[in-house]
Formats: C-alpha cells, structure tokens, sequence
C-alpha cells in the first residue's frame, strides 16, 4: 500500500530531472529541455548585434574562435583546440546552412527561438545527427 502511495511521486522524479538554477535561467530566457541549451526571445532581445554574438555566454561550454576572412569556428562541448574542427550543423527555419557564417548574419531580434544540442541530436523530426552538435534557428 505503501507502495502505491510511493509510486506517482516517483514517476514524477524520473520524468523530470531539476537542473540547477535552471528556475533563474528561466527568467532569462534560457533552459534546458531534453539536452538543448533553449534561447527563447526574452535571452535574444537584450542582444544587440548577431545572433552569434548574442549566443556568446549563454550556452555553457560555447567556444568561438574567429580567423580573418573565415567563417566562425564553434566548439559546443568543452575545450576545443580548433585544429581540425568541425562545427556543429546548422539549421535556420529547417533548412540547412551551409556553414556557420549564417549566425553572424542573423540580428538576434529577428529570431524567435534557438535550440543547441550539444550531443548532436534530437528528438525533432526532420534533423540527422551530427557528431559536433546541431543548432537549429527559429525565426519570428
């Protein structure tokens, strides 16, 4: 009986695990949900140049690196030596991108949602996995 009572308290923890300070991110604009790092249009409103730029401290373990005349080189998880990297795959509305020069073309206020899913997958139809990461844009 026992038991019983138990048991929907349970299922509750096992569906739904507490990130710490995600309640604080939330005011923000920034969660996480089912391994993406989310940025709702609260967390790129206060951005005031690229979407690239905006991203820049707010998605842990974020690494940019930029050479002149290049596209920006991204690293999504830990310490990146940028010698032989290979960027996440980008999407903009499902389509996509060629390479990452697009988040730097993109205003931040245009956009109304981004995913990044560091591990490279997710559960959204449409998107083939990639090995160093997927960011997938939502314009407004």
């Amino acid at each position: 009986m026992v038991l019983t009572a138990l048991l929907p308290l349970l299922a509750g923890c096992w569906t739904h695990r507490a990130v710490p300070g995600e309640q604080s991110r939330n005011a923000d604009g920034v969660f996480i949900d089912r391994g993406a790092v989310v940025l709702t249009g609260t967390a790129l409103a206060d951005g005031t140049g690229s979407l690239l730029d905006t991203m820049r401290g707010k998605i842990p373990s974020f690494r940019l690196h930029r050479q002149a005349n290049e596209c920006p080189e991204i690293s999504l998880r830990g310490q990146a030596s940028f010698v032989g990297v290979v960027n996440p795959d980008v999407y903009v509305d499902g389509a996509r991108a060629t390479d990452t020069c697009v988040l730097e073309s993109l205003r931040a206020t245009d956009i109304g949602r981004v995913e990044v899913y560091p591990q490279g997958f997710t559960s959204r139809p449409g998107y083939r996995t990639h090995a160093e990461g997927l960011i997938l844009v939502f314009m407004r």
